[in-house]
């Protein structure tokens, strides 16, 4: 575990609140570096970032499940309506102005949503985490020590000792489909990456699937798995380090030939 000096705890009530501040190091800017590539961080950092259908559904059932008090006043699920034609537009537009600042889920996703939550608390496993994460939502600040970086993570759930991450999936909550996940989204930094901050000692991942049977997969981050992580770590806060000390703006792999 890497040595961090704790800044402060906050909480906050929506994501781009979150997002737009680019003054802390994040997992999401991280990850942008695996490559060995500064271009990636660097068109991340001035991309206008927008919200997919995937990343509301992401975001609303998280609502739904970590603060189901204030799911209503954060989102509506939308009624069917076919906005192909010249009344569904009418209808559509009518919808959206009726709801305000609310954001539209669509409407099917209602009772996705329903049985995910209910899955989730069926699974023994699954509810003895939840119920022991007291603290949701919660945003850790720390300073990394050997680099000098302020770093920032948003963490879904924490129990005493450790930290629980909600995924939800199209595909599968499975062994084998977490496994393309952990690689495909690079998941052992982030892991790493957290424990690190909130100085907790494990890592949970909660998968629940979008789609019937709306199956749950629970991981743990293994030893192995974490210190993989930091490692990961170890590399990209070091290029972010020199990115941000030199303004150094390299190509994939660090401009270097690669020997395959």
């Amino acid at each position: 575990m890497r040595e961090v000096k704790k800044l402060k705890d906050t909480y906050i009530v929506n994501d781009e609140t979150y997002f737009a501040d680019n003054m802390y190091v994040t997992n999401s800017m991280l990850k942008q570096l695996m490559t060995g590539s500064t271009m990636r961080l660097e068109h991340y950092l001035n991309m206008e970032h927008k919200e997919t259908e995937s990343l509301v559904v992401g975001s609303a059932f998280h609502c739904y499940l970590l603060e189901p008090e204030e799911f209503d006043k954060r989102y509506v699920f939308a009624p069917k309506i076919d906005k192909r034609t010249k009344v569904g537009k009418e209808l559509y537009a009518e919808f959206t102005e009726s709801i305000g600042e609310r954001k539209p889920v669509p409407g099917h996703y209602e009772f996705a949503f329903e049985n995910m939550y209910t899955n989730i608390y069926d699974n023994k496993n699954a509810k003895t985490l939840m119920d022991g994460a007291k603290v949701r939502e919660s945003i850790h600040f720390w300073e990394d020590t050997k680099t000098g970086l302020k770093c920032k993570g948003k963490v879904d759930a924490e129990g005493e000792d450790y930290l629980v991450d909600i995924k939800t999936t199209s595909k599968g909550a499975d062994h084998e489909s977490f496994n393309k996940f952990v690689n495909d989204y690079k998941i052992t930094q982030q892991a790493a990456f957290y424990l690190n901050g909130t100085q907790k000692k494990d890592f949970y991942f909660i998968m629940v699937e979008l789609k019937a049977p709306f199956g749950v997969g629970i991981y743990k981050m293994g030893e192995e798995a974490v210190e993989f992580g930091n490692r990961q770590v170890e590399s990209t806060i070091n290029i972010y380090k020199e990115f941000v000390s030199n303004e150094l703006i390299t190509d994939l792999n660090g401009g270097n030939i690669v020997v395959i």
